[in-house]
């Protein structure tokens, strides 16, 4: 009982953190977002930088518990990755943006591969594919 209070208030806190993120974005706050991103990225055990650096196949160990893809800790990764996506195209460093689009939608993938994706995150995920569909708008839509 206590392993799941602790993680039902692990989970809060992680709530709070990417809304309040999404606040700051909103408010055009994008240098003190990005530390927020990167406070919250270290919470969660991986540096965001490195994240958006590494490729597929350097990046699947860092997101496995037990020898399984930790599908959790790829939707928290993925959220933050989509957020900061928003900032850099915010910032008009698009280049990163895009580096940051695509791990965003990679982590989307093995976080929900043949479950059911929730709304929200399926929303980000379409923002995401109809970017680089399009392959040219480089403003940040406004945020969720």
């Amino acid at each position: 009982m206590q392993r799941e209070d602790y993680l039902l208030r692990m989970i809060a806190q992680m709530a709070l953190v990417l809304a309040r993120i999404r606040r700051m974005l909103l408010e055009g706050k994008n240098a003190e977002a990005g530390g927020e991103l990167e406070h919250a990225a270290q919470k969660g055990g991986i540096d965001l930088r490195l994240v958006s650096a590494l490729d597929e196949t350097s990046l699947r160990p860092l997101l496995l518990t037990g020898g399984e893809i930790d599908r959790p800790k790829c939707a928290f990764f993925a959220e933050l990755m989509y957020l900061e996506w928003r900032r850099q195209l915010a910032m008009g460093r698009t280049h990163h943006a895009e580096r940051c689009g695509q791990r965003g939608l990679l982590l989307y993938a093995l976080a929900y591969e043949g479950i059911v994706m929730e709304d929200e995150a399926r929303q980000h995920v379409a923002e995401l594919e109809e970017h680089f569909d399009a392959g040219k708008p480089h403003q940040a839509p406004p945020a969720n």
